[in-house]
Parts: C-alpha cells; sequence; structure tokens
C-alpha cells in the first residue's frame, strides 16, 4: 500500500550525482542502506540507492536544515561576533540559536536580505571530513561548538564540518548541492532561550524561518500562516471564554472556565460512547504512584527527567504520572485470565503531568498537563490484526467530526543499527536465558543475568512480530501509509495519525502501539487452552491523543465557530426590547428543559449591540425576538451564515436536537 520505491545502481567510490539527472532539482540527497547522503558524496559500496526528493519527509527535513545553515551564514556575516549554537529543521521551517545583542524584526528583514542574495549565488554546499583535534581548533573561538565537538567526537576519531564560501559549520548532514536550491526563503519571528534549555545558562536568541522549493509554496504557506493567526485557540479562547493561563500561579497548566469545561466534557462524552460500542471499559487510577512502579515499567529510565518526582520523609519515592499505562496493568493483574477472557480493554480520560522547558510550554497543544483519551488492551497475539483495525475504525470515525478531514497514516519501526534505543529480548548462548534490557549505549556490554556470561545476542522476533501485525492491520484497512525507521517507541512498533485542518495543516493526534516489553517486565500472562501460561501482548492507544490538543485543533479548523453539538452557547436568545422579556423566558425555559445550551441577554441594549458583543462568544444560533414573534408565537432563528428563518419554538427544538444528536460538523439550519 506504500508508494514504489525507485532505487538506482551504482558502484563503490562513484558519486551519487553522477547516477541522476543534474538538472533534476527535485532530487536533494540519496539513500544507501537506510543512511542518507548527500547528492555529491561518493559511493561507499556496490548497491542500489534510492534517490531522495526534495518534496518527501526527508527532503523536505533536509532543505530546511540547509535554510538553518543559510540563516547562520548570513548572521555571521552581518553580526561576526555572534556565536552560533544549533540550527536544526522543525516540522515546517526551520530555527538557529545565537548568542548575540538583542535585534528586532527589522533586522530581520536586514539577514533576510542577505540569506537571499547568498542563495543567488548558488554557493557549491561541500562536505569536510575532520580530525577531532582540527575542528576543536577550527571551533577554538565557540564554546557551544566546542560542547558538541567533545560530546560526540570521541578521542581519535573524526566528523563532518558544511562549507559553503567562506562559512563552515560543525554538522553531520546532510544538505543540499548548493545555497542555489534556497531562494524561496522567508524569516518569521524571534524568540528568546538558554542553552541547552536551562534557565541558568547562557541566554540566546532563536531565529525562526522557513523555506520551499518553489515560490507558490512558500506564498501558500505565508497564507496559512496570516490565517492561522486569526484562529489560534489563545486568541479565540480568550474570547469565547473557555480557559485562563497563569503563568505566576500555574505556569503550563491551563484551569478551564465553564465554557471550556463544556467543550472537554462533550469530548470525553463522545469518546464513552465509541469505546462502550467498541469493547473499552472505563477505569479510573489515581494521579500519583510509587517510583518502584515508574523503574518496572521502564520509564524511569525513558522520562525521569520530565517527571514531576518527590520523595518523603521515610525515603520513600514517588512520582506524579507521565502515562496511564502501569495504572491499568495494575487493575489487569488483580485477578488470573484465560485465554477466553481476552481481550480486556480498559480506557480513561486520564490526567498526565510532564515537565516541559519554560520555552517550549505553549496553551494546549504544549502544556504541562493533559488529559489522554487514554487505552490499554491485553490480548493474545493472534487477537491483534483484528484490534488494530478497529482502532484504525475508530481513528476514522473521530475524525469525522472535524468534517471531510484527510488523515495520514505513518508506521514506527525500530532501526535495528541502534538497538540501545529500545527495550528488546536477549538470549545467553550458554544457558539459554531469555532476559529483557535497554542498552545506555552502543559500547555498553550486558550480560546475562543468570551466568554472567557476555556471550549474548539479541532476539528481535516479538519486534518483528508487532511490526508485521501493524503492517497488516493497516494493509487490510486500505491504508496508504509511510513507513519510518527510528521512529519506534522504545517498548515497541506504532502507528501515528496525522489530520489536516481547514487551513491545511497536519496535526498528529492518534497514536497505537504495540507493546510486547511491557507484559514482560510486569509477567502479564494469561492460561492458554493447553493450561499453561503464555505472554500477552498489549495495545496502547489514543485516539483524539490527548482532549488539549483535540480541543485546540477544534478550535482552530473551525475558527471556533464549533458544531452545534459541541458550542458552549448553543442559543442565544436576544429580544428586541424588555417589552418582550417574559415570552423569552418561556422560549429559555423550553430550550433548557430540552437539554439545549441557550443564554438569555436580559440587557436593555439595543439589537444590534446585543448582537455585537455576543460576536465573540460565537454562539451556534441567534433566536430574535420581538412584536411578530411575539404575535405569532414563533421565533427567528438567525445561523452563522446570518441566514433567517421563522420556525415555531418545538419546530426549532426538534431541528436543533437532531443537530446535537448527530454530532454534525455543519449547521442543520
Amino acid at each position: 500500500m506504500m508508494n514504489t520505491i525507485i532505487k538506482i545502481k551504482i558502484s563503490k567510490g562513484r558519486h551519487f550525482a553522477d547516477a541522476v539527472d543534474r538538472k533534476d532539482r527535485e532530487v536533494v540527497a540519496a539513500r544507501l542502506n537506510g543512511t542518507l547522503y548527500d547528492l555529491f558524496s561518493i559511493s561507499p559500496s556496490d548497491g542500489e540507492f534510492e534517490p531522495v526528493e526534495v518534496h518527501s519527509r526527508d527532503g523536505m527535513r533536509i532543505l530546511r536544515h540547509s535554510g538553518a545553515h543559510l540563516l547562520a551564514q548570513a548572521v555571521k556575516q552581518i553580526y561576526p561576533s555572534s556565536l552560533l549554537n544549533a540550527g536544526p529543521p522543525t516540522e515546517d521551517g526551520f530555527y538557529y540559536d545565537v548568542m548575540m545583542d538583542p535585534i528586532s524584526s527589522e533586522d530581520l528583514d536586514k539577514i533576510e536580505k542577505v540569506m537571499k542574495l547568498l542563495a543567488s549565488e548558488n554557493i557549491p554546499i561541500v562536505r569536510e571530513v575532520k580530525p577531532r583535534d582540527e575542528l576543536l581548533k577550527m571551533f577554538h573561538d565557540n564554546p557551544f561548538k566546542i560542547d558538541k565537538i567533545r560530546d560526540n567526537v570521541p578521542e581519535g576519531s573524526s566528523s563532518s564540518v558544511y562549507r559553503q564560501g567562506n562559512f563552515a559549520d560543525f554538522c553531520t548532514g546532510p544538505h543540499v548541492p548548493s545555497t542555489g536550491y534556497l531562494k524561496n526563503v522567508k524569516l518569521l519571528s524571534l524568540a528568546s532561550t538558554n542553552y541547552k534549555g536551562d534557565e541558568r545558562r547562557e541566554k540566546l536568541i532563536r531565529i525562526y524561518g522557513t523555506v520551499f522549493p518553489t515560490e507558490k509554496e512558500l506564498k501558500d504557506y505565508l497564507r496559512m500562516r496570516e490565517e492561522a493567526v486569526k484562529r489560534d485557540h489563545r486568541k479565540v479562547g480568550q474570547e469565547m471564554d473557555l480557559f485562563v493561563f497563569n503563568s505566576e500561579r500555574a505556569p503550563g497548566f491551563p484551569l478551564y472556565t465553564p465554557n471550556g469545561t463544556i467543550i472537554k466534557n462533550e469530548l470525553v462524552a463522545f469518546m464513552r460512547e465509541l469505546n462502550e460500542r467498541n469493547g473499552w471499559e472505563e477505569v479510573s487510577t489515581p494521579h500519583i504512584f510509587t517510583d518502584t512502579m515508574w523503574r518496572q515499567s521502564g520509564h524511569y529510565a525513558k522520562y525521569k527527567d520530565n517527571m514531576y518526582t518527590f520523595e518523603f520523609k521515610d525515603g520513600t519515592g514517588y512520582a506524579v504520572k507521565p502515562m496511564n499505562c502501569p495504572g491499568h496493568i495494575t487493575i489487569f493483574e488483580r485477578e488470573p485470565h484465560s485465554y477466553r477472557d481476552l481481550p480486556v480493554k480498559y480506557s480513561e480520560p486520564g490526567q498526565v503531568y510532564r515537565y516541559e522547558k519554560s520555552g517550549e510550554v505553549g496553551g494546549l497543544t504544549r502544556p504541562r498537563t493533559f488529559m489522554i483519551d487514554d487505552g490499554h488492551g491485553f490480548m493474545r497475539p493472534d487477537q491483534l490484526v483484528e484490534e488494530i483495525r478497529s482502532l484504525i475504525a475508530m481513528t476514522r470515525e473521530t475524525f469525522m467530526l472535524l468534517g471531510e478531514s484527510k488523515l495520514d497514516f505513518e508506521l514506527s519501526v525500530m532501526d535495528e543499527e541502534h538497538l540501545e534505543n529500545y527495550l528488546i529480548g536477549y538470549v545467553c548462548a550458554i544457558c539459554g536465558t531469555l532476559f529483557h534490557a535497554r542498552k545506555v549505549s552502543s559500547e555498553e556490554e550486558l550480560k546475562c543475568p543468570e551466568c554472567g556470561s557476555l556471550d549474548i545476542k539479541p532476539d528481535l522476533s516479538k519486534w518483528r512480530e508487532a511490526t508485521e501485525s501493524l503492517r497488516t492491520a493497516l494493509k487490510e484497512s486500505g491504508i496508504v501509509y509511510e513507513e519510518l525507521k527510528g521512529e519506534a517507541a522504545f517498548y515497541g512498533p506504532k502507528i501515528d495519525v496525522h489530520v489536516a485542518d481547514a487551513i491545511g495543516r497536519k496535526w498528529q493526534c492518534s497514536t497505537i502501539q504495540v507493546d510486547f516489553m511491557m507484559p514482560v517486565n510486569f509477567n502479564l500472562q494469561y492460561v492458554n487452552q493447553a493450561g499453561k501460561k503464555e505472554n500477552l501482548v498489549m495495545l496502547h492507544r489514543a485516539v483524539f491523543g490527548s482532549y488539549e490538543r483535540f480541543m485546540a485543533i477544534l478550535i482552530e479548523n473551525f475558527a471556533g465557530n464549533l458544531p452545534t453539538w459541541i458550542s458552549p452557547v448553543q442559543v442565544f436568545i436576544a429580544p428586541v426590547s424588555e417589552k418582550f422579556a417574559d415570552y423569552s423566558e418561556k422560549v429559555l425555559a423550553k430550550l433548557r428543559k430540552s437539554g439545549i445550551r441557550a443564554h438569555l441577554d436580559r440587557g436593555s441594549e439595543t439589537l444590534n449591540k446585543k448582537l455585537k458583543m455576543v460576536r465573540g462568544k460565537r454562539p451556534s444560533y441567534i433566536v430574535v425576538i420581538g412584536e411578530r414573534e411575539l404575535q405569532s408565537e414563533k421565533i427567528t432563528v438567525r445561523s452563522r451564515k446570518n441566514e433567517q428563518k421563522e420556525m415555531t419554538v418545538t419546530e426549532f427544538i426538534d431541528a436543533i436536537s437532531k443537530e446535537i444528536r448527530q454530532r454534525t460538523p455543519t449547521q442543520s439550519i
């Protein structure tokens, strides 16, 4: 179901560029045996390589990484005393962190002009390999680069710099062949940060920018960005009175107003219905567990720096939960299970807490606490594909709430060349013991916990089985997907789902993760048909992802004009004058009795002023009541398109109730 991959034969010692059309600006790099190379690199072996096109995922990252180098070159040209730290690509652009005197938006224009001049000169970007000692001499006046060289280049070894004209940067690449690929560049904004994200370290200026292969793509992106600013959930949320952010009392912790709580509760209610229909039983777990559980689960080794931990006077360590899975495991362990009992599927709207650095916290998309529509399924391996298919169907149904949204599926698999990143099985060649571990580094030696032998080999069979189950479920569901090497979770492969919103932005939301490792850590077993105990498999899943992130997507997708079922103010009643107050109160009572969220403006302002004042709250429907409505015992209903319709209260209640019940993304009246 994946796109066909083009492969080109190449001989050792030949330039990759010689095997492709050098005039083809679509190709920016080469991939040989899973490794990315610069287009003008020499192939280290015979084989077949894949041309990396600029519009591919890797191609865009390479283009944007090169854009960051172009920014650094321009900054050094204008501000020679500045010190460069690092400049990675991002999802839709790049940034570079620089120690320099403060600059303004006018300075950004000046830097951008130099960048475009350098791009127009089509300067070749050349990779140079240098020994560690020479690298240290080359960057002797930049403590940030010295740190990186010392941390990443062992004694006696070499690494690379990339040179473009008189500028060179310490980097492993790859990069585009020349600065001419970077003509469609734009600097976007400034921010402050600290070296290594440590607020006690040096202050740096972060310069954000983006680059695209074509001028049209850049213009389209900038138009989308302008629209995104108007739709920003923080701005719209303030207008609609949905949540509060207080950086002094609760930095990174959103507080929900009554209106915001309505939205969150409606999402929880939707997910409860979806879970119930698909056999997921709701549970509830505490927010704090002892640190022994997090050590057993493996989270301490991976996430401790992002966890809120504390210790009592008796020395007992605790942690506020960053995940819900160990709590669900604890519930599952309460009783034995046979093969007939499985699958057992637990769901929870579970609040979790993860420390984010202050410079990375932002609104509902990057808070320090959020609620996950979490679920963990405990099942036999033969049930895995069916359950993954069910979750894919749940995901498709959920995102219909946004309208006709495009979903992109990614299959993240392990990089078998870097086993230190994963929790895997090992087999002792001497005594045959099977055990599970994560290597801290590729140099660290593991030994058998039973006999102490160093003669051990990795057993990747469970990982490969899990990966194949995900592939099969995607294919049987008719899903076209992209496979990403090295992006798996530390405990297993996963499917991630990205959704495109109304203005074309993509958001990562749903995830389906297979886990053979945590059941081993907690010795989770079931009794098979032969009466013997057997290891089961776990599925971790979140359909919304987090409620906070999905709320932000909803708000920005609809620019605050939320579908009626989830709108905090479903009906706003606006009497023309106080003369119609009694009739308006009767209409309000009937609507509320029918479960419709209605608000009556009892003020003495004119109708136009009432409508102007409520505009920011974005009610689904406005009901106007004046002399004609009073005499006919009807109401005038105004939709968001400003279309008006005269109806009886009963007719309106029937119509809006159906719209709410069906959770339609568009208005029906």
